[in-house]
């Protein structure tokens, strides 16, 4: 028995040595003879890489989330000084920068609603370029002065000597109009316009205006002018 196995492994052993370079057999001798197990000349270095997926999406994680927490944002100085502090110095450390923030901002808003409060005016006239006559009443703080493409929304009275051409009366909605727009509207004309530059909410004037200033179809007695007085209730940007 002995001698057969010899002899079958003599006959077995070249032939594998000459197999092909893709497969050899590994013999292994047991009881039930024998057993030939094909196996790939180089199964230990036959494994690739596993490559990686790949997406056409941007990687977020170093922007949201990540090692800082789920939804932490990276650009937030105000989120990244509470988020150290509140590693550093627990939860008290970064609600103590809240509180700071809280203050100073808050102040800053009580500041200007006290400065709202508009300021006596010199009462002084002044005759401009174009024959306008401006004088101011009260100056307002409160604000932006109107700027081209603004919303204006402005008290008025206007008077031809005494006589009372319009009025806004109290209750009434103060008249609006976008500043710089072309036609005119309403009592708006180019002696307004030129008259409330530089004025911010609660500020009041008087405009005289000349004929060549007033709206057209105002006929304008020789030297008189058309008297506006004037209020300015709100100035708001446009995004249009």
């Amino acid at each position: 028995m002995q001698c057969c196995v010899l002899f079958l492994l003599a006959i077995t052993t070249p032939v594998a040595a000459f197999a092909p370079s893709q497969q050899r057999a590994v013999g292994s001798i047991g009881k039930a003879g024998i057993v030939l197990t094909p196996r790939m000349a180089n199964d230990e270095n036959s494994e690739e890489p596993e490559k990686q997926p790949t997406s056409d999406r941007y990687d977020v994680s170093k922007l949201v989330g990540g090692e800082d927490g789920e939804g932490f944002n990276q650009f937030d100085p105000v989120l990244s000084a509470t988020g150290f502090l509140s590693r550093r110095f627990g939860i008290l450390g970064g609600l103590a920068v809240f509180a700071a923030l809280a203050l100073v901002e808050g102040k800053e808003i009580v500041k200007g609603f006290g400065d709202a409060t508009p300021d006596q005016g010199s009462g002084e006239t002044i005759t401009k370029a174009s024959g306008l006559k401006v004088t101011e009443n009260l100056v307002g703080k409160a604000g932006s002065a109107p700027l081209p493409g603004s919303i204006v929304g402005l008290r008025a009275k206007v008077k031809i000597g005494d006589t009372v051409i319009y009025e806004t009366t109290a209750g009434e909605k103060p008249v609006a109009f976008k500043y710089g727009q072309r036609p005119f509207q309403n009592v708006i004309c180019e002696g307004v316009e030129e008259g409330i530059q530089g004025m911010k909410v609660g500020g009041k004037r008087v405009l005289e205006v000349p004929a060549n200033l007033a709206p057209a179809g105002v006929d304008l007695p020789p030297g008189v002018p058309l008297v506006y007085e004037i209020e300015l209730t709100e100035v708001l940007a446009s995004y249009f």
